[in-house]
């Protein structure tokens, strides 16, 4: 039997009017319905507010909203988070796709193994597809070594949970910091390990770069976890090594 209860999901919205389309098709077609999508969108320059705006406009689900001043998908989302009013809450970029039944499969799955769940997800790159396995269970420690919760599966019990924010001071790996921080607290994330949703890989996506990121990891470790500075090398090596195991047949 499907639960009842209401699902916010936070998609921020810049320059993707390419993609918005068939990411929009996939909320619209889920298999359960009791959700509201607040759409943030940071400024977009290409049309693609206006064409959210279209999609959305007689679907009383759907909350487009628009920051004053650009600030990045952090402080979309997080404009979203506060205002969102469903028990569980979830994540999708404006560019990435949910399997119809997405949404039905993991409130099943939270309501057995909450209050936060991930779940398997398949990467398309522009010459590979393949799938990304979540371990069946991530703890804080794990979590320091490397990251197997993205943004587009991760699910959590906000009553449980309660107010949780990303940090706005960062240029990348923001969804990172708000799961270490939430999983600091003593939760575990327990890993749906079927495959239900699509993460598009771009050319200039801000994850491809891995190796522009090592200071920013460093100061993650040292300056926002206060990790001393030798553990936090060895944390930022274990999470280079990792990147590269995970994408390693992604191109």
């Amino acid at each position: 039997m499907q639960s009842n209860e209401k699902v916010t999901i936070i998609t921020p919205l810049y320059n993707a009017k390419k993609y918005f389309k068939e990411t929009y098709d996939s909320v619209i077609k889920q298999t359960y319905n009791n959700f509201e999508w607040i759409i943030v969108d940071d400024l977009s320059t290409d049309g693609s507010y206006e064409l959210a705006s279209s999609l959305s406009k007689d679907d009383k689900r759907i909350m487009l909203l628009e920051v004053d001043t650009k600030g990045g998908p952090a402080k979309a989302r997080n404009l979203a988070l506060k205002k969102a009013t469903g028990k569980y809450i979830t994540f999708l970029d404006s560019d990435d796709l949910w399997d119809e039944t997405f949404l039905e499969e993991q409130v099943n799955f939270i309501k057995n193994n909450g209050p936060i769940i991930t779940a398997s997800y398949r990467r398309l790159a522009t010459h590979t597809t393949t799938n990304f396995i979540v371990p069946i269970t991530t703890n804080y420690k794990k979590l320091l070594n490397g990251n197997p919760m993205s943004c587009l599966t991760t699910m959590y019990d906000k009553d449980i949970i309660g107010e949780n924010y990303f940090p706005e001071d960062l240029k990348k790996a923001e969804d990172y910091v708000f799961w270490l921080i939430m999983l600091k607290r003593g939760y575990t994330c327990k890993g749906n390990q079927k495959v239900l949703a699509t993460y598009r890989i771009l050319p200039n996506s801000r994850s491809s770069k891995k190796n522009e990121q090592i200071k920013v990891m460093y100061d993650i470790y040292h300056k926002v976890l206060k990790i001393n500075w030798l553990s936090s090398w060895y944390h930022v090596f274990r999470w280079a090594l990792y990147g590269l195991r995970k994408y390693k047949n992604v191109k």
